[in-house]
């Protein structure tokens, strides 16, 4: 009996973590003065934690370093510092994040929900 509850807790801790792995590139879309904007975290791991950069395919920017990238009880935090961005976000049951955009330096937060994969 004590062996099938250890394999159990075994299996479900596996599935756990497996359904949270946000390692990948996460897509987003959000309104700017009518136009909407398109946005990519590209989140990886590394030894002491998880790194991310920041896309905006429609500005033709690349590469963009994420100073702080934080997943937590299902809570996702990344901060661009030096532009003044943050995202967070909370995953749920469809693996996605719904969460808002703060662009701190023009003071407007918007709805927005990072789904993972390529942008089509």
């Amino acid at each position: 009996m004590k062996k099938a509850i250890m394999i159990l807790a075994v299996v479900l801790t596996s599935i756990t973590m497996y359904g949270q792995n946000i390692t990948g590139k996460w897509n987003g879309t959000f309104n700017l003065h009518g136009k909407d904007l398109h946005v990519v975290f590209n989140i990886s791991k590394t030894k002491t934690g998880l790194k991310a950069t920041m896309d905006s395919p429609d500005q033709k920017s690349y590469g963009i370093p994420v100073t702080y990238t934080n997943f937590n009880d299902s809570i996702l935090k990344l901060e661009i510092s030096n532009a003044g961005i943050e995202y967070l976000g909370t995953f749920d049951k469809d693996n996605i994040f719904k969460g808002t955009l703060n662009i701190k330096q023009s003071q407007q937060i918007f709805p927005m929900i990072l789904s993972k994969g390529d942008v089509e």
